[in-house]
């Protein structure tokens, strides 16, 4: 009966209802899905529609690093092979050590000292808030780390002076401005023998430990010894490649080219056990790991006559001009040593200048030179007095000069004249000003060799850190002028550091010759090149970025 259909359907619709089935529940989860999207899609939509912000700068860490303190480790007395001191069965033929006393002198500037800038005045830039005058700080210490000397002299010109005598072994010197911060410094070492089998005169710099170091001026003849020494004054180890040079080339170094260096250890190469009755050998060092405080020491002996001693510095880096300014002629002719460390043959000329200009009598021209050999040039014909001599080449060499004194004859049928030589290095070109310590005693003198025209100025500084009055130099390309200690006097002291300021930047080289009585009518011999001034105060900006 048609009264059995519901009443609130119509039939049709009822009839359609059980005709389709119930929906699925994956088209249900489609649908949520979809659902869910429609949100994300809004949004993005909405963003799209925003202006760009501008990036946000990331904020960066930023630290200034100011350069520290300086610390010089000196070379200590000469130290000589146990074989050499060995005695004989005759007691009076008993070798005779060398003096084991050391003496050193430290100069140290405040980078904003007027002494630097060619003038000798104090400045209120130089005072601490106290009103007291800022002056760097030197502390001296002997091989033990003991400190060795009181504080130092200065006065109102931001320049402390220091020194000491009677020093045991190999010392060393650091040094700080004021603030802490890196001083123009400079240490020198003088060890002197007046009589004896090694009687000697020997001057050097205390110097920062290196990787790479070159030697020129030893010799291995018969009664030569030489020695290259290895000191690493650090806390970690280090490997040394040694590689000698003679005239002939490289040597054979047949597996003693690598030698290592423990913390705080020495090592010492015997140069006449690699290659022996040499008149000039070439040390070159590289050093992989901790940097090494190195030096060669050489000694003459001719029988029972003693012929000197050195103890050579680092050498600059090979060049095609070298000046070497303070050689000393007189009686002997001095003699140049060169070394072309290139692997191709080139040649080299020799220019020697004295007070009157080029002397043409002892120059040379066209000196050959074989790759990778050392080779020796005498200069003949020069007058008594101190010249300067420049090498100039096609391609980089390295190069000193020997120059001797003769002394007084010595008592005995079997002993001659005794004599004493030094190692004239090149000195490099001053670029704003140089600054030397100058040895205690004896007689000296500076000389200044031109490679340009400009004016010098030179002011001598005393044990108490006073100043001289400025000396103004004229100098000319080509020339050299000396200034003797009279000279450079504070008044009545003697210098004991000088400032040397050109007027024109790398136009003048400059190194200082000294002479020492042995008190037997014989002079000592000895020298160094004056330094240019170190890039001492600039600071460095450290920058963390993410």
């Amino acid at each position: 009966m048609a009264d059995d259909a519901p009443r609130d359907r119509p039939p049709h619709v009822q009839e359609d209802a059980a005709a389709s089935p119930a929906p699925r529940a994956g088209a249900v989860r489609h649908l949520l899905a979809a659902a869910a999207v429609l949100p994300l899609v809004l949004a993005a939509g909405a963003l799209a529609l925003v202006p760009p912000q501008d990036p946000v700068p990331v904020a960066q860490a930023e630290a200034q690093s100011q350069p520290g303190s300086t610390t010089r480790w000196c070379h200590g007395p000469l130290q000589l092979p146990e074989q050499l001191l060995d005695e004989g069965p005759d007691a009076e033929l008993s070798v005779t050590p060398p003096s084991t006393s050391v003496s050193l002198r430290t100069v140290s500037a405040e980078p904003e000292s007027s002494l630097l800038f060619g003038t000798a005045s104090g400045s209120a830039t130089l005072q601490e808030d106290d009103g007291s005058v800022r002056a760097p700080s030197i502390i001296a210490r002997d091989a033990e780390g003991d400190v060795l000397d009181d504080e130092p002299a200065s006065q109102d010109l931001g320049v402390s002076v220091s020194g000491s005598r009677g020093v045991e072994g190999a010392a060393s010197t650091t040094s700080a401005t004021s603030d802490g911060g890196r001083p123009v410094t400079d240490t020198l070492q003088a060890t002197s023998t007046t009589s004896g089998d090694y009687r000697s005169l020997a001057m050097t710099r205390c110097t920062e430990p290196a990787t790479e170091a070159s030697f020129l001026g030893a010799s291995t003849e018969t009664g030569d010894s030489s020695v290259l020494v290895l000191r690493n004054p650090t806390e970690r180890p280090a490997t040394a490649s040694v590689q000698l040079w003679t005239e002939d080339g490289p040597a054979s170094m047949e597996g003693r080219s690598q030698v290592v260096v423990a913390p705080g250890a020495e090592e010492r190469v015997l140069l006449e056990s690699v290659v022996a009755d040499r008149a000039a050998v070439g040390v070159d060092v590289s050093v992989l790991g901790s940097p090494l405080s190195m030096h060669v020491q050489t000694t003459e002996r001719e029988g029972l006559t003693p012929g000197g001693a050195e103890i050579l510095d680092p050498l600059p880096a090979a060049a095609t001009e070298l000046v070497m300014p303070g050689v000393d002629a007189a009686g002997s002719a001095p003699i140049v040593v060169l070394a072309n460390p290139q692997g191709t043959d080139t040649t080299a000329s020799i220019e020697v200048v004295g007070p009157k200009g080029r002397v043409e009598a002892a120059s040379l021209e066209d000196v050959e030179l074989p790759a990778g050999t050392v080779h020796r040039a005498s200069l003949d014909g020069l007058p008594e007095g101190t010249y300067s001599v420049t090498v100039r080449s096609q391609d980089p060499v390295a190069a000193v000069t020997r120059s001797e004194r003769t002394g007084a004859d010595l008592p005995g049928d079997t002993v001659g004249s005794p004599r004493d030589f030094t190692v004239v290095a090149p000195a490099p070109a001053l670029r704003s000003h140089g600054l030397s310590a100058l040895p205690a005693g004896g007689s000296g003198e500076l000389t200044l060799a031109g490679t340009a025209d400009s004016e010098v100025t030179v002011i001598p500084v005393a044990a108490d850190g006073s100043a001289g009055d400025p000396l103004t130099v004229r100098l000319a390309a080509g020339s050299t002028a000396a200034l003797t200690p009279q000279q450079l006097r504070v008044g009545d002291a003697a210098a004991v550091a000088v400032s040397i300021v050109p007027q024109v930047p790398g136009a003048v080289h400059a190194g200082w010759t000294h002479r020492v009585s042995d008190g037997a009518g014989g002079v000592l011999l000895s020298s160094f090149p004056v330094p240019t001034g170190q890039d001492s105060g600039a600071s460095v900006t450290v920058r963390l970025e993410g």
